[in-house]
């Protein structure tokens, strides 16, 4: 299965919204392996619904869906490839990213340390809250830069988002600060980082993404983040792995698997590779999701959803981008056994 290399954004990307034509800034920055770089340091609630399908043979006009399209409250199907918005719900509006945090963590640890980067895991580990979910990192291990990454998106480690946030903190604004002081120099790196993608409408608080009021997004930013994550090589290296086996420095063999269910997924005729699944009690179930089929990518990103119509919702929106759409299938008939599952983390 290979991939096509993304190409980058440098201009402004014009979005066609239902209610009136605007322009949102999407260009994105580079995807940097240096270590050495430095770091330069409410929302508006809008309903919009947009979408743009090849037209019938018997009509001059688009087909446009509603919000009753998908069943999430907020949504985005993005065209990577002719750089559009296909559709989208509540775009602007706030929500909370759980998990979908990690995108920007791992971004931000991607722009600060290289990929021979050696982080160390410690007492910072204890700051994760009990009913996280875990990679199950211990005290005193050691992992380069990639497979701590994959410990954070691959089983949706907490415990290694707080292991990359005080490791990169540290190497930044010095070793002698503690876990909580560099949790909070790390929130200011992600929040500079996610400026420089034109994020706007977002404050980034924790690495990991559990929930904190003060701690939201909006799809709109979140897909900037995404677009840039499905530029990285090294993030889609990692996040299309069902299964992903790394080694620490001291010779040991970590394996974790991907919540991921669209990974092994034998019925979309679609290459699915990544991004991440998420969900808390008060964010619901979200997921943001970059397929390629025939040459052409797609971005989806869904939030707030049913834990059973989290991954229909985004088959839905992949189908929809990539013309695939049926709207005689029920996309919602058949539940796997892994999407009816109670969760009980925190991710």
């Amino acid at each position: 299965m290979s991939r096509k290399i993304v190409r980058a954004f440098s201009a402004l990307l014009p979005l066609l919204m239902l209610c009136g034509c605007g322009t949102v800034d999407l260009t994105m920055g580079n995807d940097t392996d240096s270590s050495d770089i430095s770091s330069d340091a409410q929302s508006t609630t809008q309903q919009t619904t947009v979408m743009q399908t090849p037209l019938p043979e018997e009509s001059s006009e688009p087909v446009v869906y509603g919000d009753d399209f998908v069943e999430c409250d907020a949504a985005i199907c993005y065209d990577l490839t002719a750089e559009e918005i296909i559709y989208s719900k509540n775009a602007e509006e706030r929500v909370y990213p759980a998990s979908l945090t990690k995108l920007i963590t791992a971004l931000t640890a991607i722009n600060y340390t290289s990929p021979e980067y050696i982080y160390t895991v410690g007492s910072e580990v204890g700051l994760i809250e009990p009913d996280s979910s875990m990679a199950w990192i211990a005290w005193g291990e050691t992992y380069q830069r990639d497979a701590i990454l994959t410990a954070m998106l691959t089983p949706s480690g907490n415990d290694a988002a707080y292991c990359i946030a005080v490791n990169v903190a540290r190497k930044i604004y010095g070793e002698d600060i503690s876990d909580t002081e560099a949790v909070e120099y790390f929130a200011v790196l992600m929040n500079d980082y996610a400026k420089k993608l034109g994020v706007t409408n977002s404050n980034f608080v924790v690495p990991d993404g559990y929930h904190n009021d003060n701690h939201y997004t909006t799809p709109m930013d979140m897909l900037k983040i995404s677009i840039e994550a499905a530029k990285s090589d090294t993030m889609t290296a990692i996040t299309s792995q069902p299964l992903a086996v790394v080694y620490d420095e001291q010779g040991y063999t970590h394996s974790w698997k991907n919540g991921n269910i669209l990974l092994e997924d034998t019925t979309v005729p679609y290459n699915v590779y990544g991004l991440k699944i998420g969900f808390t009690d008060e964010a619901g179930f979200c997921f943001a999701g970059y397929a390629e089929y025939n040459g052409k990518e797609i971005i989806t990103l869904t939030f707030n959803c049913n834990l059973e119509y989290r991954f229909a919702d985004t088959k839905k929106l992949t189908d929809l981008g990539f013309g695939l759409y049926d709207e005689d299938i029920d996309y919602y008939e058949e539940k796997s056994a892994e999407e009816t599952e109670e969760e009980t983390e925190e991710e």
